[in-house]
């Protein structure tokens, strides 16, 4: 869990293309090192136009955060079943978005395997490293790709033959 609290830190760092987008990610920036802020990010998100993918995939995320500040074992499972049901749709709405790929990625990651709820790993890892081994044909801040591989290498998700193809196919971008 401190490895996604670090990596998520990072990522907001990073520019937006939009404000809104911008304001979903600093608000998820704090309720990622304040587990406390959990509940604001996900009533920030209730007044959100979810027009996008990558807004409901941070509208699912909300709702995976919510569970760790709970108590109850159940509510703690319900809010991560409506996690599972929005996040779903974000990616049958853009499964080549390498955000929403790694927001579900890092959740799933961090979940309790025995919730047999992280079965996108496998998949998610491989789109993310297909994808960003093309960045250039991707249209993807490589800033943001950089935190993903650091992510894909500190969790050991990635082999270090993969590591170095998305490594160098940043650096051919980053010349350019």
């Amino acid at each position: 869990m401190k490895l996604l609290i670090f990596f998520l830190s990072c990522l907001f760092c990073i520019g937006a293309n939009s404000q809104s987008l911008a304001e979903v990610r600093e608000n998820f920036h704090q309720a990622v090192l304040d587990p406390e802020q959990s509940q604001a990010f996900h009533d920030f998100l209730e007044g959100a136009s979810l027009n996008t993918p990558t807004l409901k995939a941070y509208k699912a995320t909300s709702e995976a955060m919510l569970a760790r500040a709970v108590w109850n074992p159940f509510t703690k499972l319900a809010q991560v079943m409506k996690y599972a049901d929005l996040m779903e749709v974000a990616v049958e709405e853009d499964s080549e978005n390498i955000e929403v790929r790694f927001l579900r990625l890092a959740i799933e990651y961090n979940l309790p395997r025995f919730l047999g709820m992280s079965k996108h790993l496998d998949e998610d890892h491989d789109m993310i490293v297909e994808n960003l081994s093309s960045v250039e044909t991707m249209h993807v801040d490589p800033n943001f790709c950089h935190y993903i591989i650091y992510f894909l290498r500190d969790t050991m998700l990635c082999s270090e033959e993969e590591i170095v193809r998305m490594e160098s196919a940043l650096r051919e971008v980053e010349e350019e």
